[in-house]
């Protein structure tokens, strides 16, 4: 491996530090995100997957090749297949990799929890294409990795991790792997001790500060964050937030969203079973709320609940794409004032 290019870190501040914060921004050559599932098979404490009301569901094989067509045609030459779910609950994943290559995409990737990610498994989607897999896991120890994860998964996740990077070494394919860790004030180490539980087994570790995840877990800020340090990422966002202008997100069922962890789809601006990829790039919808994101006046939009923290009822940008967001969202703390309740350091 080269040591010098497998930094995530590094690769996250050149998509988030990007400036080209225009109304009519160029078309990303990087940043394709695609919701293959928003499925998900565990319940992590910061995450609002859990709180998710809109549909569960796979995206459709036609609508993504054609999405990845689309998409290449105007110059992306990466992309990842996940958002607001697991995508190893797609037991197609392998065919969507190979499709991408097929079509030239030089560099695929995913975000995992590592449940399912057994080694046989791997091996197909290493295999199929792909170039990067990242495990999420947040807990260096059994018992914190049930209070944030929910369940008692621990060492099969990190056996996934260590077999993967030794068939890594002995196979000789050049794919990365990485971690990122969400840290809590429950669950927060140094940065040396939470890297070296990981980093024999990949090629960075990235520690990042719990957050509001897309506006819709406020308890999170209130009862889980943790003190920053030096040597951790702060995960806040700031105006104008560069998803709007560099990311091109597309939900299982086929919707151009502003954000990555847009959970019931309130910053859906283009349905692209109906609207071509290039034109819904800078239409109207989209537009707009990129005006509001560089006149830092977001007020009433999804965008103000996760940047400002508020707490007030969002209006979609898209009525006929989203799934409404009632105040239970805000309002119910029970999952994580119970795990708090049970936990013991």
């Amino acid at each position: 491996m080269n040591k010098k290019n497998d930094k995530l870190t590094d690769r996250i501040k050149e998509i988030t530090e990007r400036q080209d914060k225009k109304l009519l921004p160029d078309f990303p050559k990087k940043n394709l995100l695609i919701e293959v599932s928003n499925i998900c098979n565990s319940s992590c404490i910061f995450c609002a997957n859990r709180k998710m009301t809109r549909t569960r569901g796979k995206i459709n094989e036609e609508l993504l090749k054609n999405i990845l067509i689309d998409a290449y045609d105007l110059g992306v030459r990466e992309v990842g297949f996940y958002t607001t779910g697991e995508p190893l609950v797609n037991t197609n994943l392998n065919l969507y990799i190979k499709i991408a290559k097929e079509i030239g995409y030089n560099y695929i990737y995913i975000t995992t929890n590592g449940i399912l990610a057994q080694i046989d498994i791997m091996k197909e989607l290493i295999s199929a294409g792909l170039d990067s897999v990242k495990f999420s896991i947040n807990a260096i120890n059994q018992n914190d990795y049930k209070f944030i994860h929910g369940n008692s998964l621990y060492d099969l996740v990190m056996n996934n991790l260590k077999d993967l990077y030794n068939w890594r070494k002995i196979s000789q394919n050049q794919f990365k792997i990485y971690v990122s860790y969400i840290a809590t004030k429950y669950t927060e180490y140094s940065n040396e001790e939470i890297r070296n539980n990981f980093l024999n087994y990949c090629d960075d570790v990235m520690i990042v500060n719990v957050r509001n995840q897309s506006g819709l877990v406020p308890e999170n800020t209130e009862l889980l964050s943790c003190n920053i340090t030096d040597d951790k990422i702060k995960a806040e966002r700031n105006l104008p937030c560069h998803y709007p202008f560099n990311t091109i997100c597309v939900t299982y069922e086929g919707y151009l969203t502003a954000c990555c962890t847009d959970f019931q789809n309130y910053l859906a601006y283009a349905n692209l079973n109906e609207e071509n990829l290039k034109e819904a790039w800078h239409n109207k919808t989209i537009t707009d709320l990129r005006k509001k994101h560089i006149d830092k006046k977001i007020e009433g939009s999804l965008c103000d609940n996760c940047i400002n923290n508020c707490l007030n009822l969002p209006t979609p940008l898209r009525q006929d794409l989203a799934t409404e967001i009632s105040s239970s969202f805000f309002e119910d703390k029970t999952l994580v004032l119970n795990r708090i309740k049970q936990f013991k350091k």
